[in-house]
């Protein structure tokens, strides 16, 4: 009887420790209309950069250049990272190296930027009428010194609510949407996944995420 009891207690540590999360706080926080939480030292103009809208199909007008202010800020590689999601109307992941020069990593929407343990990630994804995509990126320097990124994951959705966790992982939502391939109208779920701090991904239950 004792025997059991120890394995049972054995066994619900396990699970409790394993399957429950703690959340602590979010990990990804847009930048503010006032300018709040730029790098020291930098103004909402210097994180600005140009950027080419879509045009209207015609032949003569194949879009239209303007300058966009980012939603997502980190300094990094002797620079800064700038993300932007404008949802349909396209995102992009973008570098400022020290110089003042800006150059186009991602041509997707990004979702947030984020430090880890084993290096900076960048959540990008759309969910949109019918369907969703997204993904996780790595970045990191190239062997020639280049700032480069990295698909480490496939998404089915677009991540949001990205929350640290007490052992330094991160957990998500992923909102899916999917055609119903019978029907007009596509059906949307949500799932939760857990980013661990050496960079694997796995499945993590909703409802045993704790703040």
């Amino acid at each position: 009887m004792a025997i059991l009891m120890v394995v049972f207690l054995c066994a619900g540590y396990l699970v409790f420790s394993v399957v429950i999360v703690h959340a602590t706080g979010p990990a990804v926080v847009k930048l503010g209309r006032n300018g709040g939480q730029l790098p020291a030292g930098m103004t909402a103009v210097d994180i600005r950069y140009p950027i080419l809208t879509p045009g209207n199909g015609n032949s003569d007008n194949h879009g239209v250049a303007k300058i966009t202010r980012p939603d997502f800020v980190l300094p990094a590689f002797d620079g800064v990272l700038l993300g932007s999601d404008r949802g349909e109307w396209g995102g992009e992941l973008v570098f400022r190296d020290r110089d003042g020069r800006f150059h186009q990593l991602l041509n997707r929407d990004v979702r947030g930027i984020v430090r880890t343990p084993s290096g900076i990630v960048v959540f990008v994804g759309l969910a949109h009428l019918f369907g969703s995509a997204g993904g996780i990126y790595r970045v990191s320097l190239d062997g020639d010194g280049t700032v480069a990124t990295t698909l480490i994951h496939d998404l089915r959705g677009s991540p949001g609510a990205i929350q640290w966790t007490r052992h330094g992982d991160l957990v998500f939502q992923v909102d899916i949407r999917a055609f119903r391939r019978y029907g007009l109208l596509s059906s949307e779920k949500t799932r939760c996944f857990l980013l661990d701090s050496a960079g694997m991904l796995r499945r993590q239950l909703c409802a045993a995420i704790l703040h």
